[in-house]
């Protein structure tokens, strides 16, 4: 009996060693990853403070369209690229033998969803020389399970020759190649790189402005009316910047649109997704708002995104702007602001109580549009988010996908912010509805504005923005 008790002693010792050997290993392991991946982050660090690194130099143009990639019959296409200087989302360590890592190059795509192929991304200098780098990551950003294309983010780093040399040129165009689609290795296409306008802004802390994405305009859309409120009721709420995308042929939506870059308030940008693409709808709502974030982030280095519908408006409740909730409640480590959906019915009767005697465009649907669903939409639900540009990675249509480490997002109350949603479609159009008078705050600073813009864009039209 001893023996059989010494015996077990023994083997539960024994047991115990082993686990405390595993934890200790394990423990080890991730320790050393962690230093590696410290030590490649500081090395990046410093190689970039070091660099004097030089962009392309190139007039300002909007410039960024679906291109082919390759065979046509392959419908794969590709539109746009970004140098993103953040260290930590290079997922696998550079291992090039004689160049240093200095970022990298993230390439928005629309591939096959079953895409399984290694790429290999060519970036072109001025001159024309090109260096091949294999990319780090190949990831599908399906909002669908059931669709056949989705877009894709490709991330290639950037390296510089390790010669000594303090001046870096970077690249002027990257093009992507992979073995299933020959001809685009013998033909690549290349689309521009993505930088900040003022590249003194490539290392500075991110500006507090808030910026809008809006998705993409419908091929025939004609109301002008509604953008131009849409614009002047957010730039009410605190917004600084627009980023339009349209593949618009109603003249008087150019108009406005021009106007309002001649201002500087928007960027306009092609969008000629053509309709025959499969699954081209949901693809371009994920291509363009993740394209729009980073954006902002790298182009203009604004701290916030609004990620919004034409027909939608994020409302704070207990604050006059949204930015003043923003100055007040970011602490830093938000990496979206989430509010959640209530509907408004543009079929629903117009309340013109309000409307002045004065305005010239007396159909605003912000303030003629004031009874909403009594139900609020739960998160996730068609909801809509503010996003800290700079802690973004992937973007879903309602929702930061995944963020930077270290970030974390925020699910507004009710009482603090709602995205109203000026639904031209009714459903439930049975259950009740209440009155919400909360956009009718601004009185008559929001008739004013549109009314002036419109007589900016539209002088001879007696300053009435068209409808249809």
């Amino acid at each position: 009996m001893l023996v059989d008790k010494d015996q077990r002693f023994q083997y539960v010792n024994l047991v115990l060693s082993a686990i405390l050997a595993i934890v200790l290993i394990v423990l080890t392991c991730i320790s050393t990853h962690l230093s590696t991946d410290d030590d490649f982050h500081k090395s990046v660090h410093t190689t970039q403070m070091s660099l004097d690194l030089v962009k392309p130099v190139f007039p300002w143009h909007y410039n960024n369209t679906w291109k082919s990639i390759g065979n046509a019959s392959f419908k794969h296409k590709i539109y746009s690229a970004y140098f993103d200087r953040r260290i930590d989302i290079i997922e696998n360590l550079f291992k090039h033998k004689y160049r240093k890592a200095i970022g990298s190059v993230r390439v928005f795509t629309i591939l096959s969803l079953g895409f399984r192929d290694y790429v290999t991304c060519i970036f072109r200098q001025r001159d024309f020389s090109t260096v091949k780098i294999r990319a780090v990551q190949v990831k599908p950003l399906p909002e669908r399970k059931d669709i056949k294309y989705a877009v894709f983010t490709i991330v290639c780093p950037l390296g510089k020759a390790d010669n000594g040399n303090k001046i870096m040129h970077l690249p002027q165009e990257v093009a992507i190649t992979y073995p299933s689609n020959t001809l685009a290795n013998f033909h690549p296409t290349f689309v521009p790189i993505s930088y900040p306008r003022n590249m003194d802004q490539l290392f500075a802390k991110s500006q507090p402005i808030l910026s809008v994405c809006v998705a993409p305009l419908q091929k025939h859309y004609r109301n002008v009316l509604r953008i131009a409120e849409f614009v002047e009721m957010y730039r009410l709420l605190g917004a600084k910047h627009f980023y339009f995308y349209e593949d618009n042929h109603s003249r008087d939506v150019k108009r406005l649109l021009k106007h309002y870059r001649k201002e500087g308030i928007a960027d306009v940008l092609p969008w000629n997704l053509e309709t025959y693409q499969d699954d081209s709808y949901f693809n371009g709502i994920i291509a363009q708002i993740n394209d729009c974030s980073y954006r902002a982030m790298i182009v203009d280095n604004y701290r916030y995104a609004a990620i919004v519908d034409l027909d939608e408006i994020l409302m704070p409740v207990n604050f006059n702007s949204l930015m003043g909730y923003l100055r007040k409640c970011d602490k830093g480590q938000t990496s979206a602001f989430v509010f959640c959906n209530a509907f408004f019915y543009m079929k629903d009767g117009n309340d013109t109580y309000s409307t002045p005697i004065y305005a010239r465009n007396r159909f605003l649907y912000t303030q003629t549009k004031v009874r909403r669903a009594d139900q609020i939409k739960p998160v996730y639900a068609q909801s809509k988010c503010i996003i800290n540009t700079h802690s973004v990675l992937e973007m879903g249509k309602n929702r930061m996908w995944k963020s930077v480490s270290g970030y974390s997002e925020l699910i507004l109350q009710p009482n603090v912010g709602i995205l109203h949603h000026y639904r031209d479609k009714c459903y439930n159009c049975k259950k009740t509805l209440v009155i919400d008078y909360t956009a009718r705050r601004f009185g008559s600073l929001i008739w004013d504005r549109v009314d002036e813009i419109c007589l900016q864009a539209f002088f001879k039209d007696n300053g009435i923005c068209p409808t249809s």
